[in-house]
């Protein structure tokens, strides 16, 4: 059975049930950034489904979504949680963890560090405090740094968060495979790994126009209609050729819109609280 390709709607109506279940406490903070990314890279129902099969009543989900579900039990009927969720879970598990040792190693090697090694560029200089990244400069920095790391700015998507993200990227040798990668003060932790389909569409972080981008998340509030602001995140991607961004407002009431972007700036769709 082919599987049912998601809408942004269907992406956002997930998003409102993980948030739900945030503010009721059945799921933590580490839980909902998780689920949150996943329900971004979700592109089938059944991926979605699987993301708030476990919350309960309390979850509204949209009626193509629910149909994914199994009638008795509530559980997917794909037996399994998608393997982009399940990646994304470990790999916020760990970032805690690796850091820690890394700072440990850090630590511990200082007085045998190569004193006469050369200084980094400031393009890989690690932030001393996490970036602004829903200012021009922030995205612009964040780029940067995107390209000393991995020698390019080719992605397959990118959630963006005003102060940390999670991009997908694409190896630079290698378009087939790709790594989620956890940002906040430079690039953290290890990435999960994964294979794309071949063809899949990729899109260019360095070509996102960075005023554009920074004023639309700051027109967005007005423009959608969503006063009392508390969640803003921005979503990169490539959809069905499409190279877009999005910006995505809600406040604790549950009143949410979204705001697309060509990645010069062109407004492309809206979706506004009404």
């Amino acid at each position: 059975m082919v599987a049912t390709r998601a809408s942004d709607a269907d992406r956002e109506s997930c998003l409102e049930d993980i948030q739900a279940a945030y503010v009721d406490g059945r799921i933590n903070d580490a839980e909902r950034e998780s689920r949150t990314h996943a329900a971004l890279q979700a592109t089938t129902l059944s991926e979605l489904a699987a993301l708030v099969a476990d919350l309960g009543p309390a979850a509204t989900l949209p009626k193509k979504v629910a149909r994914v579900l199994s009638p008795k039990t509530g559980a997917a009927t794909s037996g399994a949680l998608s393997k982009r969720f399940l990646r994304g879970l470990l790999v916020v598990t760990l970032v805690a963890a690796v850091i820690a040792v890394a700072l440990w190693i850090s630590a511990a090697g200082d007085d045998d560090r190569d004193r006469s090694a050369p200084a980094p560029t400031p393009e890989q200089e690690v932030p001393k405090d996490r970036l602004e990244l829903h200012t021009a400069a922030g995205f612009e920095k964040l780029v940067a740094l995107t390209k000393a790391k991995f020698g390019t700015t080719i992605v397959d998507s990118a959630a963006i968060y005003p102060d940390y993200a999670s991009i997908e990227v694409v190896l630079k040798d290698d378009d087939r495979r790709a790594e989620n990668w956890y940002f906040a003060k430079g690039f953290e932790g290890e990435p999960s790994k994964g294979t794309r389909p071949p063809g899949a569409a990729t899109i260019d972080l360095a070509a996102v126009d960075p005023a554009a981008y920074a004023r639309a998340i700051k027109r967005s509030p007005a423009v959608l209609g969503v006063e009392d602001v508390t969640s803003t995140y921005v979503v990169i991607h490539d959809s069905g050729g499409e190279p877009s961004f999005s910006v995505y407002v809600r406040n604790d009431y549950s009143e949410n819109g979204y705001w697309t972007f060509s990645l010069d700036g062109k407004e492309l769709r809206r979706y506004a609280f009404e």
